[in-house]
C-alpha cells in the first residue's frame, strides 16, 4: 500500500519476442543519426507473420520517437543505421514518413 493509502498494482509486461535498442545523436551539423539493434530471441514462438508484424510496428515506433526527437533539437535530416543480426542496413528517413507514423505512437 502507498503512503497516500491508495494501493498500487504492479503489471508485468510479457516479453517481447525480440530485442530492440534504439540511441541517436547528431553525427555532423545538422544530421541525426539513429543507430537501432534488432533481433528476434531464440526462443520465440508464435506465427511468423504476427511475429515480423509485430517487430516491424515496434521498429516504425522506436524509429519514429528518436526522429522527433531529432527534429526536435534541430535537425534537418535523419539517418538510420539498422543492425540486424550481421546485416547492416543504412538509409534516410524522410519528414513525410514521420507523419503517417505518428499513429504508432
Amino acid at each position: 500500500m502507498a503512503a497516500s493509502g491508495q494501493m498500487r498494482m504492479m503489471i508485468q509486461r510479457s516479453r517481447r519476442p525480440f530485442a530492440l535498442t534504439t540511441e541517436a545523436a547528431f553525427a555532423v551539423e545538422g544530421v541525426w543519426l539513429i543507430k537501432a539493434n534488432f533481433s528476434f530471441r531464440k526462443t520465440v514462438k508464435g506465427p511468423l507473420r504476427a511475429l515480423v508484424n509485430q517487430a516491424r510496428l515496434a521498429v516504425m515506433a522506436a524509429l519514429t520517437r528518436q526522429a522527433l526527437l531529432g527534429w526536435g533539437l534541430g535537425a534537418n535530416t535523419v539517418r538510420v543505421r539498422l543492425k540486424s543480426g550481421a546485416h547492416l542496413t543504412e538509409f534516410h528517413l524522410p519528414g513525410k514518413t514521420l507523419t503517417s507514423n505518428l499513429l504508432l505512437l
